[in-house]
């Protein structure tokens, strides 16, 4: 009858190994950020598995759970969470364990194979006549007791048994601590995602090299989702809202033209605020190609033009801080001029009316993306 113990035992959702993958790919791969945003991508794509697997218990309770699972497992050295954790957490609260049976065993066999019925847990439990008592804040913050079953006595200790000297790895310990620390700092001041990016729970069954993939596709996907309700740009077309693009192949094209804008820290911050609005990042390299000809590295003040490719507050003479400020101008400048567009107008047009005096400057800007669209097209791998 206990056999789905022994599966959400086996059931591993993330370990400290897996979050130190995550960590060194945002460090490599958002090296321009600061450290507080690294942070929050991090905290991000950790909260997001632990959301997916917890979405088929009582939405009131999830924070809960969530929090004292995190207390139980990386604040006290563990190395992994397992789903037999989130399963204790979710008998120590026992408003939740009396009156959401049904939903504790519809999340127990969405995460095991051999399915178990409701009176199969209540007996588990020692449940035998459930009742239903009201949900109050009062019960969802009591203190939390280990139920106890006439017949036996459910364990305490989280499965597996972590190795004795992991216990006082300091190394880990000072690791995970700052993990929590971050999590729930995460908690209490953000309003997480409430949708899932996938419909199955997140697992993470090794750490070989197509599950380190998968984690680096979950924190892109996870990083974009976050971007796109930030900045969901309605009036936008989806072509010119951000997506993934060949970085290589643009570089590539950006050298065709002798562009300085295809070296750091220009090229990745162009990239990085992209991200950040939800911008096609072609959308704001066309228009520093119709403002400055993409900035050839062999034109005066190179240097100090490309603080201001895009020409924000009229040009780089009279506007010079650095790429970072100006994309971030440029970036939101176009989302608001897109603001209130009708459909059938088009987007290059609509916005250049008032990005630029010239009349023509909605025409160039979408003949350069058509032309560096057409580059990647020509240049695809066969």
């Amino acid at each position: 009858m206990d056999y789905f113990i022994e599966e959400l035992k086996n059931k591993k959702i993330i370990s400290t190994d897996d979050i130190k993958t995550m960590q060194e790919y945002i460090n490599k791969k958002y090296f321009k950020i600061p450290s507080s945003e690294k942070a929050k991508m991090l905290s991000n794509t950790i909260h997001h598995i632990l959301d997916t697997n917890l979405k088929e218990l009582p939405e009131s309770y999830r924070q809960t759970v969530k929090i004292n699972t995190l207390k139980n497992t990386f604040s006290k050295n563990r190395a992994s969470i397992f789903m037999y954790d989130i399963f204790l957490c979710c008998i120590k609260i026992e408003p939740l364990k009396k009156n959401f049976t049904k939903e504790i065993t519809r999340w127990i066999n969405a995460n095991i194979e051999n399915s178990v019925e409701e009176k199969d847990l209540n007996n588990y439990l020692g449940i035998t006549n459930p009742k239903m008592n009201p949900v109050t804040d009062e019960n969802l913050n009591n203190k939390i007791t280990e139920p106890v079953s006439p017949n036996r006595t459910i364990e305490t200790t989280a499965a597996p048994a972590i190795p004795f000297k992991l216990k006082f790895n300091k190394k880990l310990l000072i690791f995970s601590s700052i993990i929590f620390f971050v999590l729930i700092s995460q908690v209490l001041g953000q309003v997480f995602f409430q949708k899932s990016l996938f419909k199955i729970p997140f697992y993470i069954a090794s750490t070989s090299e197509s599950g380190n993939s998968y984690l680096k596709d979950l924190v892109d996907q996870v990083t974009l989702k976050n971007a796109k309700k930030n900045f969901p740009n309605v009036y936008l077309p989806e072509y010119l809202k951000y997506q993934t693009i060949d970085e290589d192949k643009l570089k590539s094209y950006l050298s065709s033209r002798n562009s300085l804008l295809g070296k750091d820290p220009y090229f990745s911050t162009i990239m990085s605020t992209a991200r950040e609005f939800n911008l096609n990042p072609i959308l704001l390299f066309a228009i520093t190609g119709q403002e400055q000809d993409f900035v050839p590295v062999n034109t005066p003040s190179a240097s100090k033009i490309a603080n201001n490719p895009f020409n924000v507050y009229h040009s780089w003479q009279e506007y010079n801080t650095d790429i970072k400020d100006s994309s971030r101008i440029a970036a939101r400048t176009i989302i608001n001029l897109s603001e209130n567009m009708p459909k059938e107008n088009n987007p290059f047009m609509w916005i250049g009316k008032e990005y630029a005096e010239d009349s023509n400057w909605g025409n160039g800007v979408q003949a350069i993306f058509e032309e560096i669209n057409n580059y990647f097209a020509l240049h695809s791998k066969k």
